[in-house]
């Protein structure tokens, strides 16, 4: 017998071919999958800044004292937070609720509340507790996320003050 090769039929090119392609595909789906996590990440880090930039400048309109001029309170910010720029628009605060105080539940030793105090005879004091909304809309021109946050909060005016407000239909909230 002869040690001649045995006839080569290519068996293994075709096997190394098909191993190829599987390892070439499943790197292409591990890269389109990488991907698509980034994108939802950076979506999902854009949706938390345009919310603070939202709730940012919610509290900057609470920290001052907006009830002196409610319609200057409307308008169009531009925010940076994380080197993106949001574009924050505040419509006019508006008024959900109002409640008339009782002189009997004024603690006169507070100075808020004895300014409040009417006459003895009247069961009403010069006051009311008033809730009011806000809202602030945040987007980015970046990705694009668009996130509207509103917040109540309560405060005690002035009973001139508030039928000025609750008398007037722009300033009160619709459908609440």
């Amino acid at each position: 017998m002869s040690n001649l090769p045995v006839r080569q039929r290519g068996v293994v090119l075709i096997l190394s071919l098909i191993m190829l392609m599987v390892l070439t595909l499943m790197a292409v789906s591990a890269i389109r999958l990488s991907t698509v996590n980034l994108r939802s990440v950076a979506n999902a880090q854009s949706r938390a800044e345009a919310m603070s930039t939202a709730q940012r400048t919610i509290d900057l309109i609470l920290s001052s004292n907006f009830t002196d001029n409610i319609a200057g309170t409307a308008q169009t910010l531009t925010v940076t937070e994380g080197g993106k720029t949001y574009s924050v628009v505040v419509p006019r605060p508006c008024l959900v609720r109002t409640v008339p105080v009782k002189n009997i539940d004024l603690n006169i030793a507070l100075a808020d509340d004895k300014k409040c105090l009417d006459t003895l005879s009247n069961p009403y004091s010069a006051c009311a507790d008033t809730i009011w909304q806000i809202q602030a809309t945040s987007t980015s021109g970046w990705f694009g996320a668009n996130v509207s946050v509103t917040q109540g909060t309560g405060i005690r005016m002035d009973n001139g003050a508030v039928t000025v407000y609750a008398n007037d239909a722009a300033y009160r909230c619709t459908g609440t």
